[in-house]
């Protein structure tokens, strides 16, 4: 095996690493998680951001001037994300709740590197569910600000109200999913059973 002999060839192969690391690590990503994509933790920078920003330049374009934005985060999202969400909205507007009738519900939100998108299910003046995408660019460290909307003329089904996750920690692991094929492995409170003698 040869050796790298030159201290600078070894300083661009580290940073040519590190930077395939990094930008590999948010590319294609998205919350909530899909299959084949990285998944995103939507309490980690820039998810709390991108979900305000994305909603709040959906209802800006989409809604009444004046209507309050009455917003619907994924399921499973935790309740201290829906109160960072609600922080960075701000005033004119509130997280939804099971009584209310319409809202702006994200439905999926994708990071590619500088470039994010946020899917928003809205209502049209015609009572017509819709789908549409706000586009936003930004980096890593910096808000990302949306460029343009997308709308979608679709009609998508009505959202349910998805509430708040209370009393989880998304640092937690999950519990495996029990196989039906694999057998279960025996706990420290269920006896083993001696193997049949042949």
């Amino acid at each position: 095996m040869q050796r790298i002999a030159s201290p600078f060839v070894l300083v661009i192969a580290l940073i040519s690493t590190t930077l395939l690391v990094l930008t590999g690590c948010v590319a294609g990503a998205t919350y909530p998680p899909t299959a084949g994509k990285t998944g995103l933790s939507p309490s980690m920078p820039p998810c709390p951001q991108l979900m305000a920003s994305g909603l709040r330049y959906a209802q800006v374009r989409l809604a009444p001037p004046g209507e309050i934005l009455v917003f619907n985060l994924p399921p499973q999202t935790p309740n201290y994300v829906w109160d960072e969400v609600a922080a960075k909205l701000g005033d004119g507007s509130r997280p939804m709740t099971e009584s209310d009738k319409v809202g702006m519900t994200l439905q999926q939100l994708r990071l590619n590197g500088s470039h994010a998108e946020v899917d928003v299910i809205y209502v049209t003046t015609d009572g017509v569910w819709q789908m549409a995408t706000v586009h936003l660019d930004g980096a890593f460290g910096a808000d990302y600000r949306p460029s343009f909307l997308q709308r979608w003329l679709i009609p998508v089904e009505k959202p349910v109200f998805y509430p708040p996750l209370v009393g989880v920690s998304l640092d937690t692991v999950e519990a495996p999913v029990a196989s039906p094929i694999i057998p279960a492995t025996p706990t420290a409170n269920q006896p083993t059973q001696p193997a049949a003698k042949h």
